[in-house]
Formats: structure tokens, C-alpha cells, sequence
């Protein structure tokens, strides 16, 4: 099932069957435990490998835009392209970036000094010495530094996977806004796979991006976002 799909059978979940809740004072409606897959994109009259520089093309022309998705055109290419921003990964002004978490995450190494990692640096690497490895992971949530903290992020943990040729992603979601946030994530994390077989391409020339699984422990729907979302899926 494509992602506009999937998004519309999620929202439709929500609404129809969803529990309401207040979160940080605010009122959701929520569904718990999801799991689902995602194809990679493709375009039409382009080979199914797309390349990043292809794929970040595509989402500025708005090729993928989604009607009804609050982000689209140069603004989602602006944020799938964070992941090569160096200003993102530094920080910035924000709490945190999922690029900054990424590429420049925080830690302590086995000799307890403290480091700044590139994950996917990490995830390379273990699949280009092992295709089939299960150890190419990388982690968000920093316990050190997020245990306290009002502002965590939304997306955990994510493991690469290479099988007949094929590059997977599992990611984990504590939380996800469906409406507001849903549609512009998964195409951030649909670019991290592309990037991810772009880089071991050299070693595997016959590799290509299969998608992703998706899961999220919290799928909600903000309150005042209801409206919008019922006419989303023509409520």
C-alpha cells in the first residue's frame, strides 16, 4: 500500500476507532501498536532505484505531495533535505534534530569520554563489512540527556536490514502526530534508506531500497487537527 493510502487507513482508524485522551493538557485521539510497511517511492518512467539527488528533486517539483498533508512541495523538500544540513546537525536553536541525532549524536565511548557519533556512518560501515547484519542500528533517544527533558524525540530507533539484495528499514515510534507530522516523517526516513544504499553502492552495485516498517506505540490526532483530517478521508 502506497503512503497516501496508508496515511488516509490511518487517519480513518483514528477517527472511527480511536480512544480520546488528554496529553500534556492537550486532547488526542489515539490508536496504540501500529505496524505497518511502506514501499520505497518510485516515479513513473524512472527506474525503481531512485537516487537521493532524484528523490529530493521529486519532492521540490511535488511530485509526492500529498493533497490534505500539511507540508509539501519546497517546504517538505526543505526538511527531508535537513539530514545534509550542517546547521540541523549542529543543533541550531532547536532542543534537538533528528539529523543532529543522527549525525552528530551525543555519547560516552567505552573509555568514558564523551563523543559525538554519526550513526549512519555506523550502520554504513556494519553493512558494508557484514550484508547481513543485524547490528546496523541507531538510536535517538539519549537517556543522558533526555530523561528529564519535556522536549524528547518522537522517533527512536531505527535498524537498516539487507536481505536478497534488498535494503529494509524497522523504525519505532513513541509518538506520532498523524495529521500534522505523519506524511513528511515518513518521507525524511524513506530518504535516510535511499542515502543508506547510495552509500554502499560501490560494494553492492545491485542494491536497492525496499521501504520501511513502521511502528508507533502512540498514533494520534491532536484535537483541534480533527476537523482537517476528517476531511482528509472525506468525513
Amino acid at each position: 500500500m502506497n503512503m497516501e493510502k496508508t496515511w488516509k487507513k490511518l487517519l480513518l482508524q483514528i477517527i472511527e476507532e480511536g480512544h480520546s485522551h488528554t496529553k500534556d493538557d492537550t486532547l488526542i485521539h489515539e490508536i496504540i501498536g501500529v505496524h505497518e510497511f511502506l514501499p520505497a517511492p518510485v516515479a513513473y518512467g524512472l527506474s525503481n532505484d531512485l537516487s537521493t539527488e532524484q528523490y529530493l528533486n521529486l519532492i521540490k517539483k511535488g511530485y509526492f505531495d500529498i493533497q490534505g498533508a500539511v507540508m509539501h512541495g519546497e517546504a517538505l523538500h526543505d526538511y527531508v533535505a535537513s539530514l545534509d544540513d550542517s546547521f540541523i546537525i549542529d543543533g541550531g536553536d532547536f532542543v534537538y534534530t533528528y539529523p543532529e541525532r543522527l549525525l552528530n549524536h551525543t555519547t560516552v565511548d567505552r573509555f568514558g569520554e564523551v563523543v559525538q557519533v554519526d550513526q549512519l556512518e555506523i550502520m554504513q560501515y556494519r553493512l558494508t563489512e557484514n550484508p547481513g547484519s543485524n547490528r546496523a542500528v541507531a538510536t535517538l533517544y539519549n537517556c543522558g540527556l533526555d530523561g528529564v527533558e519535556e522536549h524528547i524525540p518522537c522517533l527512536n530507533w531505527i535498524q537498516a536490514l539487507i536481505r536478497n539484495n534488498k535494503l529494509t528499514l524497522t523504525i519505532i515510534f513513541r509518538s506520532n502526530d498523524c495529521y500534522g507530522a505523519w506524511t513528511s516523517n515518513m518521507m525524511f526516513i524513506h530518504y535516510i534508506g535511499f542515502k543508506l544504499v547510495e552509500s554502499l553502492k560501490e560494494k553492492y552495485p545491485l542494491l536497492q531500497y525496499n521501504g520501511l516498517y513502521y511502528n508507533c506505540s502512540s498514533l494520534h490526532i491532536y484535537d483541534n487537527d480533527l476537523d482537517a483530517a476528517k476531511k482528509v478521508v472525506g468525513l
